[in-house]
């Protein structure tokens, strides 16, 4: 016997509360026979369900102990409870009655330790008020129209069938057929400027495609490598996948990555200031470079005086100057702390070289500046497993020839 009838039988008798046999084989088009059957295996498992004889009787459900006992286990109650519980701002209203008839049910009240607000902060519940738009439209197969603002710079009016929300990498998105386009679309619920619910109906919809397409993204794709500040590491670690990121010795923090290349990476790229240097390609390092100095250009103010420029470039200059002295070892480019400085010939703490390098006032090795970088690929290579032993010698090949040991 399918299983499936035997728990809409279930089904039906909690709705119903009681029928005849003749109705559920009618029903499931099986015989009478065939019924009294089901009913025997029902109580045999456990189902509180039993027949009436006589005119007026009929198969029916014991009160109060259904739901609790037969239809859903201790954990999946407790699963039904939270997913009501775990329903987002004002979708959340509607089904406040339901959690709590459920609850009187299942004769249990789960803590209300879950809250999700999809709003942003100060928005003042408006967000919360969209998305129950949305969710209307959707159910009521409405149409929806709104102007929206695309990554493309512009702002159209677009008339949608909504089909689906969806939440996905920290942001709700609404997929429908777009009238205007007739095509699927998908739209970000914070783009959607303004909503205008249309007395117009339709059809319901087919599933919407995929919200993320399969196969390999069909734009073009930046392979990049980026360094970031250790200040930066709240947002590395929200926006790029841990596997992507390596901490390097001094705090700063490694990514390797492949971005679309649109006008939305510069944007996006620019958004970390300073605390970013892009190490590959070189064409986008020239094109942020090319794009910050528009930004200063734009927000310079027209009596702004040359000292100011000065002022500014001397400290920029004293903190690279800081930088490159007193933070890594003049010989062998390693991050320095008080326990790795090396020694003067008087005992006294090196300011420039580390242990390995300057010991009692000399170098401890006498070696080229090529030589030093041969010594030094393994353990950067160890350091930085997204650099290759070539790459690597390359980095360095650009940076000894900064360090006081290897000055000319």
């Amino acid at each position: 016997m399918p299983s499936s009838r035997l728990f809409e039988i279930v089904y039906l008798l909690l709705q119903r509360r009681r029928m005849t046999a003749a109705e559920l084989a009618e029903r499931f088009e099986v015989s009478v026979r065939t019924v009294y059957r089901d009913i025997d295996a029902l109580s045999a498992a456990g189902v509180p369900v039993y027949a009436i004889p006589g005119k007026g009787g009929g198969v029916a459900l014991m009160e109060h102990c259904v739901l609790d006992r037969a239809a859903f286990s201790e954990g999946e109650q407790r699963q039904l409870l939270t997913a009501l519980q775990s329903l987002p701002g004002d979708a959340r209203l509607g089904a406040e009655e339901v959690l709590a008839k459920l609850s009187g049910l299942f004769r249990r009240s789960e803590p209300d330790w879950l809250q999700v607000d999809m709003s942003r902060w100060g928005s003042a519940g408006a967000d919360n008020a969209k998305f129950d738009a949305v969710k209307s439209a959707i159910l009521s197969h409405r149409v929806l129209r709104f102007p929206y603002a695309g990554s493309d710079g512009q702002t159209n009016w677009r008339r949608v069938c909504p089909a689906r929300l969806v939440f996905k990498g920290r942001a709700w998105y609404l997929q429908g057929l777009c009238l205007d386009r007739k095509d699927w679309r998908t739209f970000k619920l914070t783009r959607i400027l303004a909503l205008e619910l249309l007395e117009e109906t339709f059809a319901p919809l087919p599933p919407p495609p995929s919200i993320e397409p399969e196969g390999p993204y069909s734009g073009s794709v930046l392979p990049v490598r980026l360094r970031f500040s250790p200040a930066m590491a709240w947002r590395v670690y929200d926006e790029f996948d841990a596997n992507c990121v390596v901490r390097e010795p001094d705090g700063a923090l490694s990514v390797s990555a492949a971005l679309p290349e649109d006008a939305w990476l510069y944007g996006y790229l620019l958004s970390f200031g300073a605390d970013l240097k892009v190490l590959e390609p070189e064409r986008l390092c020239r094109r942020l470079g090319q794009l910050a100095k528009e930004i200063w250009q734009n927000s310079e103010k027209a009596d702004t005086g040359c000292q100011d420029c000065c002022d500014i470039l001397a400290a920029s200059n004293r903190q690279e100057e800081s930088f490159m002295n007193q933070q890594f070892c003049q010989s062998c480019g390693m991050p320095l702390s008080d326990a790795l400085l090396g020694t003067e010939a008087d005992g006294a703490p090196s300011p420039h070289y580390c242990k390995y390098c300057y010991q009692n006032g000399a170098f401890t090795c006498a070696m080229t500046m090529e030589e030093m970088i041969e010594f030094c690929t393994p353990m950067m290579v160890q350091a930085n497993p997204v650099l290759t032993p070539e790459q690597a010698k390359t980095q360095m090949r650009q940076f000894f020839p900064s360090l006081l040991r290897w000055k000319k």
